[in-house]
């Protein structure tokens, strides 16, 4: 405990420094959550998520006090609910909200605040592309008709990282629809990441696409991969 604590009143600013206080005690900053969760109100909620900015040196405390965080936020229901989505909406560390949500709201919840994050971001931004790329990633793991139209924009982000992140967000979803943005993709001339371009042949191939050569395509076929009755297969 800081020698501060004994001449400053509780108060939601005190303890959501705390919370994000690297050189604090683990159980002073758990205490400052406990204290926060007590409070139950948006604000105290809110400044209790801020815990999930914070990244320890030493992963399994970092980690279980990020778990004790996701586990108060959840046991607060709708109120915890609403905090976890501010704090997503703002962050770029939103992965333990969006876990809390989804324990909350279900599955369903956790995509829709996925997609609107990522309405929020624009393939011409050069400064931060991490957080789109974690945003398609973790698109990548739901299943919803809205993730296609979604993460076809980023398929001509200036990022290699995301690029490759909306491949993955594409593939992860079932039936054909993702199937003509992912054609043009692998068909686009500018497209100079061999990580990329293998990446959307492994799933033409995989998938048994066919793909319609457009003039340039048939000469322009990614490593490893030959181009055999209008379809992509693996050499051996």
């Amino acid at each position: 405990m800081a020698w501060y604590d004994f001449i400053t009143p509780n108060s939601i600013p005190k303890h959501a420094r705390r919370v994000q206080e690297r050189d604090a005690q683990a159980e002073d900053r758990m205490a400052s959550a406990n204290w926060l969760a007590d409070q139950n109100t948006p604000e105290s909620l809110l400044a209790m998520c801020r815990r999930f900015d914070l990244q320890l040196e030493n992963q399994m405390k970092d980690r279980d006090e990020k778990e004790a965080v996701v586990e108060l936020l959840v046991s607060k229901g709708p109120a915890g609910a609403t905090a976890a989505r501010a704090h997503a909406a703002r962050s770029p560390n939103f992965q333990h909200s969006l876990r809390a949500l989804e324990a909350i709201e279900g599955a369903s919840a956790g995509t829709s605040l996925l997609l609107d994050i990522l309405a929020h971001e624009t393939v011409d931004n050069e400064f931060k592309p991490e957080k789109k790329r974690t945003l398609l990633l973790k698109l990548a793991e739901h299943k919803d008709a809205r993730i296609v139209a979604a993460a076809t924009p980023f398929l001509l982000d200036y990022d290699e990282g995301v690029r490759h992140a909306a491949v993955e967000a594409l593939a992860g979803q079932d039936g054909d629809e993702s199937r003509a943005p992912l054609d043009g993709a692998l068909k686009l001339q500018r497209e100079e990441s061999t990580r990329v371009r293998g990446r959307l042949a492994e799933i033409f191939a995989t998938r048994r696409w066919a793909i319609e050569d457009d003039g340039w395509f048939a000469a322009h076929i990614p490593g490893g991969y030959q181009y055999v009755d209008g379809r992509l297969v693996q050499e051996r």
